[in-house]
């Protein structure tokens, strides 16, 4: 049975970053079960580009924290949310080679 992977990533005022981010997730070539996105406070456009892409796919859900958690609890949190068999984490500012998730799977077993 193939394995399913989830991909946990945590934003905050990484607008600049996300566009390149999210399409290189997208693009993989093994078939990525959900993306969770949680941002932790952003003032800047990062939530409205995570709705935008949110909103025409229906693998992301976006969260947003009430409070900034900061860096480790907002991972802790998100991961909390994946449902896949194994978690990829993503910083904001990445950018991943296609096959960055069929690599890593493989290597698991």
């Amino acid at each position: 049975m193939k394995k399913t992977v989830s991909v946990v990533m945590c934003t905050y005022n990484g607008a600049r970053y996300l566009h390149e981010q999210l399409d290189s997730i997208l693009t993989q070539t093994y078939h990525v079960l959900e993306i969770i996105i949680q941002d932790d406070g952003s003032t800047d456009s990062t939530l409205e580009i995570c709705r935008e892409y949110e909103s025409r796919h229906s693998n992301i859900r976006l969260y947003q924290n009430k409070t900034n958690l900061g860096f480790n609890h907002n991972f802790k949190s998100a991961a909390m949310k994946a449902t896949g068999d194994f978690v990829a984490f993503s910083d904001q500012d990445d950018i991943w080679f296609p096959t960055k998730i069929e690599k890593q799977v493989a290597a698991i077993g």
